[in-house]
């Protein structure tokens, strides 16, 4: 189970550094495996290469060997067949609408249509799209997108009114630690340069231009967070019970007379060839 924890979490996002780091951190603590010096290059390789089912699974029994390997081996081809991956190149997206009144928003050809909205559920998980190509609708209208997505990685859209171009956040990760959770705060506020601070406490992002993104590596601990447009402070929201590996944003929406603080478990659905 703590293996298929492990590579189901790195199907869903994980970078390559943080999924290396979680690995050999929890193996040294169950097993107290010491890790020799070739398989050490193969991690070091695998910091930074894209997430292949099978070369990962393959890696990882390779550092079980002499701990039930067999076993293990058994569950690597298990997780190889049962994540299948975008090709190379494909770039996560998710959309997310700033606005109170909610939108219908169909991301991808012939994708069923999401209501998302700040007074609800503020945006959709991410989608992998193939080639960086992108059909986006919004209320069934097509929506053109202002920008240019990048080639792999992972971006945030912030939707308008239907028929309104769409803005591009690309959203840049902190160097990866296993053992943290990663927090990114978003400025939707027109005409605000915000603060997002620890309610009652402090300032966690400070002069974040209007719609632009933040983010940094956390301890996974319960708290409440708040954000402020100069003297003008929203309501508290409380962060959910965060694990170490998981991802949430907070979104500044509203005015600068009234800002509202709203937040989502970053996700990313499964691929499946369309």
């Amino acid at each position: 189970m703590l293996f298929r924890s492990l590579l189901c979490a790195r199907s869903r996002g994980l970078s390559g550094a943080t999924f290396v780091a979680r690995f050999r951190a929890t193996f040294r603590v169950t097993f107290r495996v010491t890790f020799p010096a070739s398989l050490r290059a193969s991690f070091r390789a695998a910091l930074h290469a894209p997430f292949r089912a099978p070369a990962h699974a393959a890696l990882a029994v390779a550092l079980l060997g002499g701990v039930h390997g067999a076993a293990y081996a058994a569950a690597a081809d298990d997780m190889a067949q049962l994540y299948a991956l975008p090709p190379d190149g494909s770039v996560y997206v998710r959309v997310v609408n700033p606005s109170a009144v909610a939108v219908k928003v169909q991301l991808g050809a012939g994708a069923k249509p999401e209501t998302i909205g700040a007074a609800g559920r503020i945006g959709t998980d991410y989608r992998a799209m193939p080639g960086g190509t992108l059909t986006l609708a919004i209320d069934g209208k097509p929506a053109t997108v202002a920008g240019t997505l990048p080639h792999g990685g992972f971006v945030t859209l912030i939707a308008g009114k239907a028929g309104a171009s769409v803005q591009v956040v690309v959203d840049e990760s902190p160097a990866a630690d296993g053992m943290k959770a990663e927090l990114s705060a978003y400025n939707l506020v027109p005409s605000c340069a915000a603060a997002i601070r620890v309610a009652g406490g402090p300032t966690v992002f400070g002069s974040l231009a209007s719609g632009t993104r933040a983010a940094r590596a956390i301890n996974p601990v319960s708290a409440s967070l708040d954000g402020a447009c100069g003297a003008h402070v929203s309501a508290a929201q409380a962060l959910p019970a965060l694990k170490a590996g998981d991802r949430y944003s907070v979104f500044l929406v509203g005015t600068a007379e009234q800002p509202t603080l709203v937040g989502m478990l970053n996700r990313t659905e499964p691929w499946h060839a369309r």
